[in-house]
């Protein structure tokens, strides 16, 4: 491990996999480092919607994730005062352990390097390369470009000086639990107790369930909540989760983690020679939490703006990158705050699912979020309250407006 490598990549989560991938599939020379040995657990709800879906397709992946996971045809949301609304749509769960391992292989198939070790220091070199320093080792990493996936985990972007934004977004919990109750749909339940934020009872197939809640650190929820006292109300109180769990066996206890959201403020500054992707620079979306296609995209993009660094000799396409992911991804963030706003006030979230409830119209719209064909602004506006038999009709979004 003594040649200079094209490009470090510290994390092996999607975001990190799809960065090495895209990289070593054009030729490039790529190191791809963690802490953990794979397959390693990673909390999460292991839902994968659209968005990750075309992600894994784009990665070649796709029909062995669906093969391996668990397929639902329908997402069933429950507002505060129950009110359900299903939202059909393709969605396959899998738990993280086993696709961030499929996502790694995957880059390991095209050329990329994997070790495992914990990367303790980057620094930027006068030579314009980045050294990379690992616990426990006699020599040092050489690349010329460094890029850092590790989640919410900020502690080498603090060393760099690169971190913005050091409070997270939200915080998780989730459990694996075998139960003879059958629910198909993917159920997510907007409870009075979890708000701003939402549970959730995710089938994995074989009678196993992810059950879990997170809440989101806005409108006066304080970094402090208990959420394990959140989960137990929403256990006892929402119908689903208690006729889930009053017959079930613990396969895991709960394990929490913290979520960085919406790239308001949590994008790392990037250097000329350290870009930081995935949900280190706040990949997951606002409101569904969800994190993992998003983290894919911003490998993508990085790995793009890093191929036409090298190619063309120019580091300002690295420095460019935060340009690339206000103009491209930015947009859908929005849209999204946007939504979790409306829906953390309990009496909006119920008017919100009564009329979509009523409306085979705002029944496809609310598809179209899910599979990003139309932007959440486009149903939490004015247009919420236009009767059925007006001519307005959901169009594609517009995510730059």
């Amino acid at each position: 491990m003594t040649q200079t490598w094209d490009v470090v990549v510290v994390g092996a989560g999607p975001a990190g996999s799809t960065a090495a991938r895209v990289l070593a599939d054009g030729g490039r020379s790529v190191l791809l480092l963690d802490k953990a040995s794979f397959p390693r657990e990673k909390i999460c709800g292991d839902g994968l919607i659209p968005d990750a879906l075309n992600a894994l397709r784009r990665a070649g992946v796709y029909r062995r994730v669906v093969a391996e996971g668990h397929q639902a045809s329908v997402l069933s949301a429950f507002s505060p005062h129950n009110i359900r609304v299903d939202v059909p749509g393709e969605f396959v769960t899998l738990r993280r352990d086993r696709l961030d391992h499929v996502l790694l292989q995957a880059a390991m198939a095209r050329g990329a390097r994997f070790e495992q070790a914990r990367v303790t220091a980057l620094h930027a070199d006068d030579d314009g390369g980045v050294t990379v320093s690992l616990a426990g080792a006699e020599h040092d990493i050489r690349g010329r470009i460094a890029v850092v996936a590790t989640g919410a985990n900020l502690s080498l972007l603090r060393q760099a000086g690169l971190a913005q934004r050091r409070r997270p977004s939200a915080v998780a919990l989730r459990c694996y639990v075998r139960s003879p109750v059958t629910i198909d749909a993917l159920v997510i339940s907007f409870h009075r107790a979890i708000l701003p934020g939402y549970a959730w009872i995710f089938p994995m197939g074989d009678d196993e369930y992810n059950v879990g809640c997170g809440v989101f650190y806005r409108g006066g929820r304080k970094a402090s909540v208990n959420l394990r006292t959140t989960f137990a109300t929403f256990s006892e109180a929402f119908p689903l989760a208690r006729e889930l769990l009053a017959e079930a066996e613990h396969v895991s206890p709960l394990m929490g983690a913290q979520l960085r959201c919406g790239l308001d403020g949590a994008a790392a500054r990037h250097s000329t020679r350290i870009l930081s992707i995935g949900e280190t620079i706040g990949a997951t979306f606002p409101f569904t939490g969800e994190g993992i296609g998003k983290a894919m995209e911003t490998g993508e993009i990085a790995a793009r703006q890093i191929e036409r660094a090298l190619v063309e000799d120019d580091r300002r396409h690295l420095t460019g990158f935060a340009d690339v992911l206000e103009r491209e991804l930015a947009p859908r963030y929005t849209g999204y705050r946007v939504a979790e706003s409306w829906l953390a006030r309990p009496w909006v979230n119920d008017l919100v699912a009564g009329r979509v409830r009523r409306s085979p119209r705002l029944q496809r719209a609310v598809a179209g979020v899910l599979n990003e064909s139309i932007d959440p602004r486009m149903i939490f506006s004015w247009r919420l309250f236009v009767p059925e038999w007006l001519p307005w009709k959901p169009r594609d979004a517009d995510w730059a407006r």
